[in-house]
């Protein structure tokens, strides 16, 4: 799915590309600016080869690697990334960002990864850690991280513009798990409450597994929102 649309908030236009990748079928996302052409990755899960390709198809060159979180559907295909990247002459390595929380996914994620099938799988090398309230540029794009714990300890969300990369906190219909290791009910509610339930209704949210969805559709419909309040922080 590509969606090339006017952003509302930085009136930028910008190229969104959701790859579904691997045997979990994790969403996978090429961000990029429509006019510099260039862009990053949002959670690369598996499948790296297949990543380059559209990549090269949308003709963007891709200055960053960013994760939401470090769960082994949605980074396997990071190092294969990099590496293939900074095969590229005249261009500098990608550096790979992910909150200092989450590497303590990494040690296990070849292991983790052959459970599933997935195979010649590298634990990436982590470049620069994410924090909350961080402005990462991208060209003229500006992404915004918020630190939002429930799913995994150092679950992020990625803001640009009104479009929100919002990994396993939140799905159409649904939200993430939270009996995997490290997951916490209370933070989740914690972060749904504060970091979607307070964002305006026309933001879209680009999930991790399924469909994007806007804040609007998951205020109505998402039985797991009712009952919970908007509260700034």
């Amino acid at each position: 799915m590509c969606v090339t649309e006017a952003m509302t908030t930085q009136e930028l236009p910008m190229i969104i590309e959701q790859l579904t990748v691997g045997p979990i079928q994790e969403n996978c996302y090429i961000v990029g600016d429509e006019e510099t052409r260039e862009g990053f990755i949002v959670d690369p899960g598996y499948e790296a080869s297949r990543i380059l390709e559209v990549v090269k198809q949308l003709g963007l060159t891709i200055t960053k690697i960013i994760n939401t979180h470090a769960h082994v559907d949605h980074i396997c295909a990071v190092q294969p990334l990099k590496d293939a990247l900074a095969e590229r002459p005249l261009l500098r390595r990608v550096p790979f960002y992910l909150h200092p929380e989450e590497r303590m996914h990494l040690p296990e994620l070849v292991e983790h990864a052959a459970m599933f099938g997935m195979l010649d799988v590298k634990a990436p090398t982590v470049d620069f850690d994410l924090a909350d309230g961080d402005v990462i540029e991208c060209g003229p794009l500006s992404i915004e991280v918020t630190h939002t714990p429930g799913h995994t300890p150092g679950h992020c969300l990625l803001r640009v513009g009104d479009d929100v990369f919002c990994g396993d906190l939140i799905f159409a219909g649904s939200i993430g798990r939270v009996d995997l290791p490290g997951g916490d009910h209370e933070a989740m509610i914690e972060s749904l409450e504060r970091h979607i339930l307070t964002l305006a209704d026309a933001v879209r949210l680009h999930p991790g597994h399924g469909e994007s969805t806007t804040v609007a559709l998951e205020r109505q419909y998402n039985p797991f929102l009712r009952g919970l309040r908007a509260y700034e922080s």
